[in-house]
């Protein structure tokens, strides 16, 4: 996440030049950040835009695109187009009210992908799960930090992990579960590779050495 808004309107810390100068300090010479798309707006013009913030970066670099509006024009012109031109992974939401796609929208998202030869990476969380647990805690006056862990249930994201697995079966596209943290997710993608099916999983440090107590 480099010089990236969020769809809540949150600007990440690092631009394209302060990113990408501590990540050679640390030795690594190519990112690959997100080029996030808002609803409403032209995928192709997004790209565009992050190219241009990047011509500060000092490292190589390429983008994954997030699609959260996969409207015809992006489908069927925008994404074909870009990912020709080497944009070869799109990033979906499963959850996140501005940025989530429906079921329906994210099988044509893999569809397009498979068409074209695109790996499509996903944050799979239950949404659904998710806002009821996090509506009781606020009606309680449950708003503190710690509360995060309880509001994400990890069956939340074992459930979207099956479900995004099975809709990746169904188009027969290969699919990477970005940022795993459960057990239960493990075992879904294990199983999935177990049939076959070239499914992927990747995960961060926090997942691996934080717990709810650290929170």
């Amino acid at each position: 996440h480099i010089e990236q808004l969020s769809a809540f309107g949150v600007m990440t810390a690092d631009d394209f030049y302060t990113g990408t100068v501590s990540a050679a300090y640390g030795g690594t010479t190519t990112v690959i950040p997100f080029a996030a798309q808002q609803r409403g707006q032209s995928l192709r013009r997004v790209v565009d835009d992050y190219r241009q913030a990047a011509k500060k970066a000092v490292i190589d670099h390429a983008f994954h695109m997030i699609v959260s509006d996969p409207s015809p024009a992006v489908l069927d012109d925008e994404l074909p187009d870009l990912i020709k031109e080497g944009y070869s992974s799109i990033k979906v939401f499963m959850t996140y009210d501005k940025i989530r796609l429906s079921d329906e929208q994210m099988l044509d998202v893999l569809a397009r992908a498979r068409a074209e030869g695109a790996m499509v990476v996903v944050h799979a969380e239950n949404h659904g799960m998710i806002h009821w647990l996090v509506k009781r805690l606020l009606d309680k006056g449950y708003a503190a930090l710690n509360y995060h862990a309880v509001s994400h249930v990890r069956l939340a994201e074992t459930e979207a992990v099956s479900r995004a697995v099975q809709m990746a079966a169904m188009i027969d596209q290969p699919l990477t579960i970005f940022h795993v943290s459960t057990e239960g997710a493990m075992a879904v993608i294990r199983a999935a590779q177990d049939r076959g099916q070239k499914i992927y999983g990747e995960t961060c440090p926090q997942y691996l050495f934080l717990s709810a107590d650290d929170l």
